[in-house]
């Protein structure tokens, strides 16, 4: 692929096109563009995410941009900025800070000629303490992407006690020694806001196979399975182009404010359906349903609304708030090196990374 491929050819767009800006808006002038990621509990909560990027921006969105946008803010240094329509996380504002946005990676629509490798170039990883372990600070650890980053690891703060890479594979390794639930255990999903807000029971596939695709069956008959989405529609409807999917039997999933089912599908967005939670719905297709946090803009759910849908909703990983860490291991299997719609993916160094794997690190869940 051609090196120095400029950012301006690019566009910046959500998935339901309302919000749309050239990629001159960019500050770094050609791909990939240098950047961490933050593992911090406020970006994983707001944003369903597990690995987010923020590309820098030449000035702020125009005002006719932002009206088209929800603001939450997540502390008084942090404004973020959804698509009220469809989700989707585009812009971080630092209000204490003149004139400093970024971007959400994901939203970043590469040219398809020339081709782009990579949108973003993993230079550090930050706030890794946060993920309690290490998120997906492993896999990362190869320097795939002509970059290592290993030597830029900061428990919390870029540049702040950097620490070893194997200290966070120790974190890890720990993460896979917690013990699994009980049977009447239930693991808690939050956004940011709490306005939403679930309660997972425990898988159990022995007793209650909840009619689940064997595509969607874990080995493990106690553990729900996941994987990443990488494909084009996920990354633009959350602004991340690894989306962390948890798939769930919608049985087995509660409002936590009540106790109620969460109700899915289309009768979801009919009046008084899932009260006490702020959910917001777009149809991306006729089929299928993408459901938000209307406070925060966290990714909840992906629901598949035609006749193969396997059984399960697709849950964001990034909002679940297990003892273990923000990967649940011990409520959750994830798929070794698989992530669906590879063909798509826009990032192709991290998809390399997913691919080598857990196992490949001796951190897989056998």
């Amino acid at each position: 692929m051609p090196d120095s491929v400029p950012t301006s050819s690019a566009q910046l767009n959500c998935l339901c096109g309302a919000i749309t800006l050239p990629g001159s808006v960019l500050d770094h002038p050609t791909f990939p563009i240098p950047e961490e990621i933050c593992h911090c509990n406020p970006c994983r909560y707001v944003s369903g995410s597990l690995s987010p990027a923020f590309p820098r921006l030449t000035s702020a969105p125009p005002p006719a941009v932002l009206a088209k946008l929800t603001c939450y803010s997540s502390s008084d240094r942090c404004n973020r900025y959804f698509c009220s329509t469809c989700g989707a996380h585009c812009f971080v504002e630092h209000p204490q800070v003149q004139d400093e946005w970024h971007c959400n990676a994901g939203i970043i629509d590469p040219p398809a000629s020339p081709p782009v490798k990579d949108v973003i170039l993993i230079t550090s990883h930050a706030y890794i303490d946060d993920a309690i372990d290490g998120g997906l600070t492993p896999l990362f650890l190869s320097p795939t992407s002509g970059y290592d980053p290993s030597d830029h690891l900061y428990p919390e703060v870029r540049g702040k006690n950097a620490v070893k890479a194997s200290t966070v594979l120790d974190m890890a390794k720990k993460a896979l020694s917690c013990p699994l639930p009980g049977p009447d255990d239930t693991l808690s999903a939050k956004c940011h806001c709490g306005g939403v807000s679930l309660s997972i029971e425990r898988a159990d596939y022995v007793r209650n196979p909840h009619n689940v695709g064997s595509s969607m069956m874990p080995s493990h008959p106690n553990k729900y399975v996941a994987w990443f989405c990488v494909c084009r529609s996920c990354r633009l409807a959350t602004g991340y182009s690894l989306q962390p999917m948890v798939y769930v039997p919608p049985a087995a999933i509660r409002n936590a404010t009540n106790g109620a089912p969460v109700v899915f599908g289309r009768a979801a967005k009919e009046p008084g359906a899932n009260k006490g939670l702020k959910l917001k719905h777009y149809l991306s297709t006729e089929d299928v349903q993408r459901s938000f946090c209307g406070g925060c803009g966290a990714t909840v759910f992906y629901t598949f609304l035609g006749e193969s849908d396997n059984g399960v909703v697709d849950v964001s990983a990034g909002i679940l708030r297990a003892d273990s860490g923000s990967l649940a291991r011990e409520w959750v299997e994830w798929r070794d090196g698989y992530m669906s719609h590879e063909e798509e993916c826009v990032d192709k160094s991290q998809a390399e990374c997913v691919k080598k794997g857990w196992t490949a690190l001796g951190l897989n869940q056998a």
